[in-house]
């Protein structure tokens, strides 16, 4: 039986790949994280999404230590989400220290403890700018995991970090969604964490290009 426990931010990227894992699995877990993020209004809509999905579960972890970090504007209120796009070569301010790396350490402890064997995540190329989002990322925090797993150990069940999406443009994520039929106007994708969403931020925009003429 194969089975997946997937990263749900309340994004349209998480969003499309628990819809896509929906197909391709037979039993989906869904994890969110609550980090202290600007914008924690997205829970609520990864909630609704994974009662929408009808997920086996839907685990959400509270990550206190991220309060604490200063000097992203995700999670920290004296620094400004930009207007601006992403910058081409250096990591953007709303860049979140290890994020992917707990949130995906986190997951694994939870795959050992389900016996699930794959952990989705929804990185894209459009997020390369992440150092915690590129395919050598990946591919370290996968080896990391198996050689931390219990799983691994006494069962010889190797844990695959499930990340379909690299290489391929939000756009592409969004036309990929139509088909799945994904709940677009149920995922929620801004920075700035107001409702409704400021339209200004880098994620905002990127989204908005994505879903021209789909939704």
């Amino acid at each position: 039986m194969k089975k997946v426990i997937v990263l749900l931010s309340g994004g349209m990227d998480s969003a499309t790949l628990l819809w896509l894992a929906k197909r391709e699995f037979d039993k989906v877990w869904a994890i969110s994280f609550d980090y202290g993020q600007r914008h924690r209004v997205e829970l609520k809509y990864a909630k609704e999404l994974a009662r929408l999905a009808g997920v086996e579960e839907h685990i959400v972890v509270e990550m206190p230590i991220y309060r604490t970090i200063k000097g992203s504007a995700l999670i920290d209120e004296s620094v400004e989400v930009p207007s601006a796009d992403y910058p081409e070569n250096e990591p953007p301010v709303t860049t979140v220290p290890m994020r992917n790396l707990n949130f995906l350490a986190i997951a694994g402890a939870f795959a050992d403890s389900l016996e699930i064997d794959h952990i989705g995540i929804g990185v894209h190329a459009l997020d390369t700018p992440y150092p915690d989002c590129r395919p050598e990322f990946i591919s370290s925090a996968e080896s990391a995991i198996n050689a931390g797993s219990v799983l691994t150990a006494k069962n010889k069940v190797r844990i695959h970090v499930w990340a379909p999406f690299l290489g391929m443009s939000k756009r592409d994520i969004a036309l990929l969604g139509k088909e799945l039929g994904v709940p677009y106007e149920k995922t929620y994708s801004c920075y700035r964490g107001t409702e409704p969403p400021c339209g200004e931020c880098p994620t905002c925009r990127q989204r908005a290009e994505a879903l021209e003429g789909i939704v």
